[in-house]
């Protein structure tokens, strides 16, 4: 894909609302009550403003649908409105991207559409999903993970083949509970995965 966003598609939680399988562990440490007063080694000192920019990204969870308060499908003034985005940069006719604060990076942008809002949204830094995912994960965990994994075959190559060989993107989610919302990898030549995102299943901004 050309890019899931700016920052997964050069590139394809628990989420307010949503519970967390079962068995997973909580992105977000316990302090031990012998250090309450020191401050995780892992995790940025909060701002004392109560901005959404000070958002520990070790407290988010990545999906099924969204992180924080961004959803895929909520509309772009909608998303603007959460203060979890900077202001929405036009790249090309009725498809743009948005930095995500929390993200502190310029090269982590969600993509949007004009009539299907967000369509993309990328994961940084060691966040991770409810089944403990993340940017770094094994191909073996990510399948183990989600049972229903597909390599994204544009070329309508033999499964076995896509085995085989190294690196590629590939998807799941696009049949579960959650409509109009997929998951999306891609791994290196060591399958590692290097990208992950959240992408609408009709997106019309790339490929």
């Amino acid at each position: 894909m050309t890019t899931l966003v700016t920052g997964c598609a050069n590139a394809p939680q628990t989420v307010a609302g949503e519970a967390k399988p079962a068995g997973v562990a909580s992105p977000s440490p316990s302090p031990s009550p012998s250090a309450s007063s020191a401050k995780p080694a892992s995790s940025p000192s909060p701002s004392s403003s109560s901005s959404p920019s000070s958002t520990k990204s070790a407290a988010l969870v990545f999906g099924p649908t969204g992180v924080g308060k961004l959803k895929i499908g909520m509309s772009v003034e909608d998303a603007v409105a959460t203060g979890e985005l900077k202001s929405p940069d036009l790249v090309a006719e009725g498809c743009g991207a948005s930095e995500i604060r929390a993200a502190k990076s310029s090269e982590v942008k969600t993509t949007h559409s004009t009539d299907r809002g967000l369509i993309a949204i990328p994961a940084w830094g060691r966040i991770a999903t409810p089944e403990g995912i993340h940017i770094g994960s094994t191909l073996a965990q990510v399948k183990a993970a989600y049972p229903d994994f597909e390599w994204r075959n544009i070329e309508e190559l033999p499964v076995e083949v896509l085995e085989a060989t190294p690196g590629g993107d590939a998807y799941a989610g696009w049949d579960d509970e959650y409509k109009n919302v997929h998951y999306r990898f891609r791994f290196d030549n060591k399958n590692k995965l290097t990208e992950l995102g959240l992408e609408h299943d009709k997106q019309n901004c790339y490929e």
